[in-house]
């Protein structure tokens, strides 16, 4: 009976979630509905443990396959499912530690290919951009933790100096997937222009590349 009451007691704490903690469920859902399904599986034959494709078995085989190439290709950038599944294999061994089991880097590969995923790669350069920017942030958010966990100052100090070099290359990097997404057009945002003894601004954004046309204001203090 007492058992019961705690039981009641539990239930009436709990809370419905609200109207904005809904949306944000069906939106994360929505987004991974097409392709939750992981790249690769391991099996156990013959008492010996493979990795391999993992082709959705419910579905028709030539199903199967296409929805797994179209997969690969949209994680990787590819416009080839054998190139992407190279490219997810030398990943995976430049971030999976060597001593990790085929059932850990088939799990590993999966969450590296979620992140590279998000980041949607267009084609084969922004894949390695992508990777590029996966790779060097593991790395030196691991060097950071290092760096935390040690008591050696030295030590620290290495750690630290590792993790920064990295996080430069990794903005770096960055930069570049950014500039080779806005196809190397440059914009220059002006935000005020003094001007004196009657000269003239120019409002507006600039732009390198050509686009909006520019109004002219005249007067000792335009602004943009």
């Amino acid at each position: 009976m007492k058992k019961d009451i705690v039981e009641k007691t539990k239930l009436s704490n709990k809370r419905d979630l609200t109207a904005l903690e809904e949306k944000a469920i069906a939106r994360q859902k929505h987004k991974d509905a097409v392709n939750s399904h992981p790249i690769f599986r391991t099996r156990e034959t013959d008492g010996k443990e493979t990795i391999e494709l993992a082709l959705d078995e419910n579905l028709e085989h030539t199903d199967s396959v296409n929805l797994l190439s179209a997969r690969i290709m949209e994680v990787t950038g590819s416009s080839d499912s054998t190139v992407g599944v190279h490219f997810l294999t030398i990943l995976g061994k430049a971030m999976i530690p060597a001593k990790a089991n085929l059932r850990e880097f088939s799990s590993q590969i999966g969450t590296i290919a979620k992140t590279m995923q998000a980041l949607a790669p267009q084609d084969e350069y922004e894949g390695q951009l992508i990777s590029q920017l996966v790779i060097l942030h593991e790395h030196a958010i691991e060097w950071l933790g290092k760096a935390m966990r040690t008591e050696r100052v030295d030590f620290a100090n290495v750690y630290l100096n590792g993790a920064s070099k990295l996080l430069t290359r990794h903005h770096e990097t960055l930069e570049a997937l950014l500039k080779y997404r806005r196809k190397g057009e440059q914009r220059v945002h002006v935000e005020h222009v003094h001007v004196h003894g009657g000269g003239q601004a120019i409002v507006g954004n600039v732009s390198t590349g050509g686009g909006m046309k520019p109004i002219i204001e005249e007067g000792p203090h335009a602004k943009v």
